[in-house]
């Protein structure tokens, strides 16, 4: 019996292709984009190739790491295997029974079009309060808080109740490891005696096994905590600050990025606070967009 507790846990153990310790959102993004239209009215079904293809490819060059070719397609046909998706047409496809993926052409050719079966999108279509609290759910699993409140925004989801789940503790250990300065620009501003818009960015996501250490935290002011969360920026395996050849902007964005491309960052005065370079390889390789 479909509940909106069984699709909480179905949606928490959805399986994830894993390869090391490589990033795949690719179920994340196509889940968000469905409750999202969902949200707006849509139909059950979503046709892959008028309505998921192009979509889908965008929300992961933007928002997945940096691949030479992305695929819409595999996420679009193995959540087959998660108990609450369905496929219509597949039958038509070559591979139509089998766990192998068919050619993205087939997907095209026989209009397959796929979204959440029948009792769980009736559950869907009556609260909005439930698409919201999954979105939530899938948001928190696997993307950084800052990224979470991009996508909910452009999505249109209300996560106003997102869970603050940071750790006070680890923002201290590393603000004070840093001299309450953002290691790339030195921004330091206080409000009498509070910090403002100075924060503990996570190297190696929490999401993907960052542990919430100083070798893993960086202090940086908002602006460029965003800018390392989203790829914009980088450190190569001297601690120096690479831009991403993505990022443009005229005046203040030169000043706030260009100046300090391949520019060392202020490291903490403790050697064994400096970031760890397996946690900056991680984000050279599934965040940064080089």
């Amino acid at each position: 019996m479909a509940s909106s507790k069984t699709l909480q846990q179905a949606i928490a153990d959805i399986t994830i292709w894993r390869k090391g310790e490589q990033r795949a959102p690719h179920k994340p993004l196509l889940l968000l984009y469905v409750l999202s239209g969902y949200q707006r009215g849509h139909s059950r079904l979503f046709d892959y190739g008028s309505e998921v293809r192009d979509q889908l490819h965008s929300l992961l060059a933007r928002f997945g790491p940096q691949r030479a070719q992305y695929r819409p397609d595999m996420p679009f046909w193995r959540l087959l295997g998660d108990g609450f998706w369905e496929l219509q047409n597949a039958e038509h496809c070559s591979t139509s029974g089998s766990s192998k993926q068919p050619p993205t052409g087939e997907l095209l050719k026989h209009s397959v079009a796929g979204g959440f079966d029948e009792q769980h999108y009736i559950l869907l279509t009556k609260s909005k309060t439930l698409i919201n609290s999954l979105a939530q759910q899938i948001l928190e699993a696997h993307f950084p808080e800052s990224i979470q409140e991009e996508l909910a925004d452009e999505m249109g989801f209300n996560i106003q109740q997102i869970r603050r789940q940071r750790d006070p503790l680890f923002r201290q250990q590393v603000l004070r490891a840093y001299n309450y300065q953002c290691a790339i620009c030195g921004f330091n501003m206080r409000h009498d005696n509070t910090s403002v818009a100075l924060e503990a960015a996570h190297i190696k996501w929490k999401q993907h096994g960052g542990p919430c250490e100083i070798p893993n935290g960086l202090a940086l002011c908002a602006i460029h905590h965003k800018a390392f969360d989203k790829g914009s920026i980088g450190l190569d395996e001297n601690m120096r600050v690479q831009v991403s050849a993505a990022v443009n902007g005229s005046g203040i964005v030169g000043r706030l990025f260009w100046d300090f491309d391949q520019k060392p960052i202020a490291l903490p005065q403790i050697r064994e606070n400096y970031p760890q370079e397996g946690f900056v390889e991680w984000h050279r390789r599934e965040v940064f967009r080089g």
